[in-house]
């Protein structure tokens, strides 16, 4: 049982170290959007959530992981290179890409609302605003 503990310990530790440099990050920007290099993203607000859209064609569910920490929303992954087998190759413009994209919102939002899908090639990622947000 001791082990189990310990082991928790040191994942939330890894865990937390890797938040707080993220949220150094998106602090450091003087914008209210951060972003890096990565996949076309849309972001669409309405009355009550906000919806983002990230093209990510050719990828399954574990190519990719997405995060939430209160106004804050990564999406990061790889691109996996295509191999075929004893062909020759003419042109190779599809590389293995290590891709992250980092934004942050501009409000506060409810992050225990949250869904993501992905369909077709494109990542749905539906965050619900605070009700403090609404008033």
């Amino acid at each position: 049982m001791h082990d189990k503990i310990e082991k928790i310990k040191f994942i939330h530790g890894l865990f937390k170290k890797e938040l707080d440099e993220l949220l150094r990050f998106a602090n450091s920007a003087k914008a209210s959007l951060t972003e890096t290099q990565g996949p076309p993203m849309d972001i669409v607000i309405n009355d009550t959530d906000i919806n983002i859209y990230v093209e990510l064609p050719g990828l399954s569910a574990d190519d990719f992981t997405v995060y939430q920490l209160d106004d804050i929303v990564v999406v990061e992954g790889m691109r996996p290179k295509e191999c075929i087998e004893q062909v020759r190759y003419i042109r190779v413009e599809r590389e293995a890409v290590w891709f992250r994209r980092v934004v942050r919102l501009p409000f506060c939002v409810n992050d225990s609302d949250t869904t993501a899908k992905l369909k077709d090639g494109v990542l749905t990622v539906r965050i619900s605003r605070c009700a403090c947000e609404l008033e």
